[in-house]
């Protein structure tokens, strides 16, 4: 249960983790060049671009170029493909001496971004500039940033790719085989369906998958990179059953991302954790626990205060982890799955909390806190 606490509290602390220090690079060969198009009508010819990647850390972008006078400006254009409602593109100026052929690089550092998930694709492409300002664009290219240390092997079903390395292909059927139940149960019970091709990356345990991230916490088990839709999954052989519950949850917080995902704002922590949550099935014991203490003690955390970010201390973790499920639970069982599906429909279009609730069910946070405490006190 630990673990499945410390694979809960993983998936939200990693959006939001602070940098703390720089853990080594796995050595990748490097990409084929790839040859550029000269873009322009000046006298600077591009004759190759490539790319070296060295999953998580870093990637090296270089390129090679000829004038007939000199290069005097060499700039990287990179955008990170991920669901956003504004394209970002980032630039970045190589360090070059001034000479009418360059042989010049830039290194992307993502400890500065927090790094990304293996599968990551990208996109870039660079601009050059003379004395006689001159100015050409190579062709746009773009590649997958993989962890090429393990020898993936992959299934596909519907919407789900499933990728493993370690295990046979029962171990990973058996995977995929819960992946497809859940979205079958979480359509039937919240209305809420996967939109979007996902990826999940399963990781031959905690060690392998903290390997692969690049400011890895030690109770990471799992996480579930939303905005790139690829989840990644530390399951070991041996341990199957945990990884289940983990595929179930995390898909989970996929799908419920791609159902309300608007440039306005965001749902609940308490709806999305507990959607999760529920999915898996019956609450875990020591959840069934903690929750029944807070209710004897009268300690029950308000929906109000759920709505926010959970506290770090591990008992109130526990317990908003719990209230969440039962939240989840309360609404289906009271009002039904299609009210759930419309309040999901009603988040997509930018509702705020209260107006959503109001806009579905009639009442607003402040009204669904009086109404399940008063369901769990048997009022």
């Amino acid at each position: 249960m630990l673990k499945r606490l410390r694979l809960v509290l993983g998936s939200i602390i990693l959006a939001v983790i602070i940098p703390l220090a720089p853990q080594s690079a796995v050595a990748m060969a490097p990409v084929a060049p790839q040859t550029a198009t000269n873009q322009s009508q000046g006298s600077i010819s591009i004759t190759s671009t490539s790319v070296q990647p060295s999953f998580p850390l870093t990637i090296k972008f270089n390129i090679v170029a000829l004038g007939t006078s000199n290069i005097v400006d060499a700039r990287l254009h990179y955008r990170i493909e991920r669901t956003s409602f504004a394209q970002v593109t980032s630039e970045a100026i190589a360090k070059i001496t001034p000479s009418k052929s360059i042989n010049s690089s830039y290194t992307l550092d993502l400890r500065y971004i927090g790094g990304v998930p293996t599968g990551t694709k990208i996109v870039y492409w660079w601009t050059l500039k003379d004395t006689d300002n001159n100015v050409t664009q190579s062709a746009t290219a773009s590649f997958s940033f993989e962890d090429t240390k393990y020898a993936w092997q992959s299934i596909t079903q519907g919407l789900v790719t499933l990728k493993w390395y370690q295990g046979n292909n029962q171990f990973a059927q058996t995977l995929m085989t819960t992946a497809q139940q859940a979205l079958v149960k979480l359509a039937a019970d919240t209305g809420a369906q996967l939109k979007k091709p996902v990826t999940i990356y399963i990781y031959n345990g905690s060690a392998d998958l903290q390997g692969a991230m690049v400011f890895p916490r030690e109770w990471t088990g799992g996480v579930a990179f939303t905005d790139f839709n690829i989840i990644t999954i530390g399951v070991s052989t041996d341990n199957l059953a945990w990884g289940t519950g983990a595929v179930i949850h995390e898909l989970t917080h996929l799908v419920t991302n791609q159902m309300t995902n608007n440039p306005y704002s965001g749902i609940p922590v308490w709806l999305n954790e507990g959607l999760s949550m529920y999915a898996e099935g019956p609450l875990d014991s020591t959840f069934v626990t903690v929750f029944s203490l807070a209710v004897l003690s009268k300690s029950l955390i308000s929906v109000r205060t759920l709505d926010s970010p959970f506290s770090a201390d591990s008992t109130k973790a526990y317990i908003s982890y719990a209230e969440s499920y039962y939240l989840v639970k309360f609404l289906v069982d009271r009002y039904g799955q299609s009210k759930l599906s419309s309040l999901l429909t009603t988040f997509a279009q930018g509702s705020t909390y209260d107006n959503a609730f109001k806009t579905v069910y009639g009442f607003d946070i402040a009204g669904l806190n009086t109404l399940w405490q008063n369901s769990v006190y048997g009022k």
